[in-house]
């Protein structure tokens, strides 16, 4: 039984399908009247898109009786609800009829969380759509949506599957996991059936999952926050209702950062708003997308497309996508309208000209103009004359902002094909295998699901879009790609046993690896000096000729799928977490194929080597042939090994297998007892340099420019780990380290390059100067090697032990990639020790929150926040050609102003309550050029540290900080 309140109001709903209404002097109605919804909330609710659930009581849901500035505004939940509460997200049946949103009101109901209500306008009464109070209250639940079969799609850091998962395994305490910036748990796509109460997780991306709504086609389109590695913005995904099929959509490389609140106009193009990752409210451009003919704004999806992908709903008025003053304003939650108009509503504001805006002093000290807050205005604008005109202007008392407008009219008028049922998407019937099914598995999708695994099955890696992610630049010389004609990867020559490029390819294995979810508490310092999160590796599987592979992986884990060479480097840093459901078999181009077009792999060349049947790759034939000689199901033939091994299967007279394991360690083996390897640097890397290395590169001998030596350097790690990872400064003519700020405000001190070099997709173990140097040969990095060396390293260590080493740095180079302070599992337990909140790396330091809010925060924001922001990009990828000087990422400790979010990453920056002057979060602020590179310096802000260490606010911070010590014993 749903909960339900009824009231009385007014029929507010009178003249739906009526006649023109209002005065003849109002502008707004030209196309029929209509009510409206929208929210209004709080100024300081208006967040950014790195914020999943922000809760400010003070918010509402809005309905006006007509699109008119005129028009009367009903506070609809005002009337019910008694005592505070917030109000986000309304969504409107495709009927016209009820409201979907999220409220959040601690002291009504016990809706201690965000939960999904739903408003029916006709019978004037309020749903919890999830009724049982636990339940509702366990997690946060924002972004609902309609499904055509009446379901209802959302995002929620309920994270369900994920923590069942972590249950299932037996060795985690299960725990909401962080964003990739460690802020605040992450909301990712579930469904509602609410007939039976059933809720499915259907995403499992690392970082935010936000926004979905529900196309013509029946699928849910979305806005990913794609955040691994430097790769860090909101591009479009979509996926189908059972979380199958999950695909990058649009704008993976085009202009702008993040893609939000996308809806489906009637011609199929997508209407969205296009912003920076923070600092703007959510305000940018509204931004008209072909998604049926681009995949990203310079990438056509067909030979017919012209002009771009992308461009701005109000061309003669642009405003900025990037956090530049925007002199035309900002606009969010853009809402195109399905009743035959080219008009959208769309929430505005407006700023003043940039001589008269306020000012506010840079970390450089230049005083820049200051956007006005977030006072937005609900608008309908015009697609065809250019027009905005009010229908509510903005809050006359300045502390509220209108948003997410949404039109109470029947989906039909607009409808690009005429439909009885009032022109609803498609409803997509679910592929899954229905788990009644799965107890008597029969066919390879069940056995896979009931083994909670997935198959991927990719055609060729050669297949990467046109970015060139496998092609000459990931090459050095000596490695020939043989081309077509056409300019392509040559697949018949490389797959020809007869041919030299069969021998010379390079690719030669796929290395799988799974995100491992930060826990609460853990900051990116714990885990290590770059932006990767912590991964681990599941295994491998041999790269064919042809480039193909098909493996099984498990299903609901975010994966990444790394191409090596055959002494196990990678030729690129995978920055895309890829999912599949249980049972799901994921084919694609390649790895990171269009989304559209042949593929490389394609007839005539697939399906022409031995034993093929028609347009077979060439994994496809080997996995489909070991299963027959298995006589069972084919999962045992697409199995991920431990080790790299290939056998040379297609040449009639082979060659000796390729292999590299573990067997040559004679340090501490990665491997835990379930055969998954999780690489600590001071349990596994450490002891490497202690065995061949701490001779020759301690602070003592004559190769001190490199101390290899495990003593604890800057920050608390490993004087060894902070001299591979961190470049030293760049100083100009008087000594002095070279300070800059980029285009987005970011201050930065120029480094040299490290030995250790993988702040990019395109930058590996292959491109780090120190496989150069333990290899003796050149690969990519960014210096050279000297002509005559003063000693050849080549040999000192042996194909497993540099094989331990290419991982390490393929992973990201982390400090950790397990986050309990017990490591990994015990060798001879079985399945070793649970791992509980209290053993996470940098440990709950119990901090207060209060204390923060009220004293800590504005220090930090003040002091700290123009320089610590959430700063994307736009997924570009770097010139290969260009100098590659490196830099301290001031983002790594990011501030955006959510009191949740900042204290979450600020506890983060604590590692030990007891000896407080030596946390990073005092230490790095007041720290100067004295710095050494072992002991990264923060850059000086106009010549003098950021904090005081004798100022009143450091030791506001201090003492803050103390209260814990107090609490913990110290």
């Amino acid at each position: 039984m749903r909960l339900r309140f009824v009231f009385a109001l007014p029929a507010i709903l009178a003249g739906l399908s009526g006649c023109l209404g209002g005065s003849s002097g109002d502008p707004v109605v030209v196309e029929g009247d209509f009510p409206v919804a929208f929210v209004q909330r709080d100024l300081s609710a208006i967040g950014n898109p790195t914020d999943g659930a922000i809760y400010v009581p003070g918010g509402d849901l809005i309905l006006v009786d007509l699109a008119s500035p005129s028009a009367d505004k009903k506070n609809i939940t005002a009337t019910i609800v008694q005592g505070p509460h917030d109000v986000s997200d309304p969504e409107v049946s495709y009927d016209g009829k009820r409201l979907l949103f999220a409220m959040k009101a601690p002291q009504w109901q016990n809706n201690s969380t965000w939960n999904l209500f739903e408003y029916d306008t006709e019978s004037r009464t309020l749903t919890r759509l999830i009724t049982d109070e636990t339940l509702a209250n366990a997690g946060d639940d924002v972004d609902p949506a309609y499904l055509p079969d009446g379901r209802i799609v959302f995002s929620s850091n309920r994270q369900a599957a994920t923590r069942k998962k972590m249950n299932d395994e037996g060795k985690v305490q299960p725990y909401a996991y962080r964003d990739e910036y460690e802020r605040e748990a992450t909301i990712v796509l579930h469904v509602l059936e609410p007939s039976s109460q059933a809720i499915t997780q259907i995403s499992f991306n690392q970082s935010h999952d936000r926004n979905p709504t529900v196309l013509m086609s029946g699928e849910i389109l979305f806005a990913r926050w794609d955040h691994v590695g430097n790769r860090n913005h909101f591009p479009l995904f979509t996926t189908n209702p059972d979380g199958t099929g999950i695909f990058i959509h649009y704008g993976a490389f085009s202009p702008g950062n993040s893609f939000l609140h996308p809806r489906e106009m009637p011609d199929g193009r997508v209407m969205s708003d296009l912003m920076p990752l923070s600092r703007t409210h959510e305000g940018g451009a509204v931004m008209i997308v072909d998604v049926k003919n681009f995949t990203d704004n310079d990438q056509p999806a067909n030979d017919t497309a012209t002009g771009k992908g992308q461009v701005q709903a109000r061309p003669e008025f642009p405003a900025s996508t990037g956090r530049e003053y925007s002199v035309n304003g900002r606009y969010t939650t853009p809402y195109p309208l399905w009743d035959g108009t080219n008009r959208a509503l769309v929430a505005f504001k407006t700023n003043p000209r940039p001589e008269d805006a306020q000012t506010e002093i840079n970390a450089l000290g230049e005083a820049e103009p200051q956007e006005s807050p977030p006072r937005y205005g609900i608008y309908m604008l015009d697609l065809d004359t250019d027009q905005l005109r009010p229908i509510a202007l903005p809050d006359p008392g300045g502390n509220m902002a209108y948003i997410d407008p949404v039109a109470l009219i029947p989906r039909d008028a607009g409808c690009r094909v005429s439909r009885p049922d009032g022109c609803l998407p498609t409803a997509k019937a679910d592929k899954l295998p229905k788990a009644e099914r799965l107890q008597v598995a029969a066919t390879t999708e069940e056995t896979l699901a009931k083994q909670g695994l997935a198959i991927l099955n990719v055609k060729s890696v050669y297949d990467t879009d046109s970015q060139g992610l496998m092609g000459d630049s990931m090459l050095v010389a000596g490695e020939g790609l043989p081309k077509t004609a056409e300019g392509l990867p040559d697949l018949a020559r490389m797959k020809d046993p007869n041919d030299t490029a069969y021998a010379q390819r390079v690719a030669r294995f796929i290395r799988v690896t799974r995100a491992v979810p930060t826990p609460p508490g853990m900051s990116r310092e714990q885990i290590g000096e770059f932006d990767f999160e912590m991964q681990q590796i599941l295994g491998y599987a041999p790269i064919e000729p042809d480039g193909s592979f098909k493996i099984q992986v498990p299903a609901d884990t975010p994966i990444g799928v790394v191409v090596v060479d055959r002494n196990g480097r990678a030729l690129q840093t995978h920055t895309n977490w890829i999912q599949a459901r249980p049972g799901e078999t994921r084919t694609c181009n390649g790895c990171h194929s269009p989304r559209r077009g042949s593929a490389l792999n394609a007839s005539p060349i697939a399906g022409d080597h031995r034993d093929a049947l028609s347009g077979e790759s060439m994994a496809e034939t080997r996995t489909r042939l070991l299963a027959a000689n298995d006589a069972t199901v084919d999962i045992p033939a697409m199995a991920l090994s431990r080790d790299m091994y290939s056998e040379d299967y297609w040449n009639p007279t082979p060659g000796p297998a390729l292999a590299i394991d573990y067997a040559g360690l004679t340090t501490p083996s990665p491997v835990d007892s379930d055969g998954v390897i999780t690489i600590n640097y001071p349990d596994h890397i450490q002891p490497l340099w202690e065995k061949a290395c701490i001779g020759c590169h301690d602070s003592t001998t004559f190769a001190a420019d490199l101390d290899l030596s495990g003593g604890t350097g800057g920050f608390g790690r490993m004087t060894s780990y902070q001299e591979l990872t961190i470049g030293d400064p760049v100083l100009d003519q008087n000594g002095l380290p070279i300070i800059t700020i980029d285009e987005d405000g970011e201050v930065m001190m120029e480094r040299e390059a490290p030995l250790v070099d993988v702040g990019s997709s395109r930058q590996s173990s292959r491109s780090s100067h120190l496989m150069e140097v333990l290899y003796h040969t050149e690969l990519r990095a960014s210096r050279d090697l000297p002509a005559t060396p003063t000693v050849d390293h080549s040999g000192m260590l042996n194909a497993s032990e540099l094989r331990l080493i290419a991982e390490w740095i393929d992973l990201g180079a982390q400090y950790y990639n397990d986050p309990f302070e017990n490591g990994a599992d015990s060798p001879g337990s079985e399945g070793g020790a649970l791992k509980v909140l209290n053993e996470t790396r940098g440990g709950l330091q119990g901090l207060d929150q209060e204390v923060f809010d009220a004293d800590v925060q504005p220090i930090l924001l003040q002091r700290c926040g123009a320089c610590h922001q959430a700063f994307g990009n736009t997924g570009t990828l770097p010139d290969l050609n260009a100098p590659n000087p490196q830099f301290i990422r001031s983002n790594r400790f990011v501030l955006t102003g959510n009191p949740d979010g900042d204290f979450n990453v600020t506890v983060g920056m604590v590692s030990d309550v007891c000896n407080r002057q030596d946390n990073e979060l005092l230490l790095r602020p007041v720290s100067d050029s004295s710095g050494a590179p072992s002991n990264p310096m923060h850059p000086l802000v106009n010549g003098v540290p950021v904090l005081d260490a004798t100022g009143q606010e450091y030791h506001t911070i201090l003492n803050w900080i103390t209260a814990a010590a107090t609490d913990n014993g110290c």
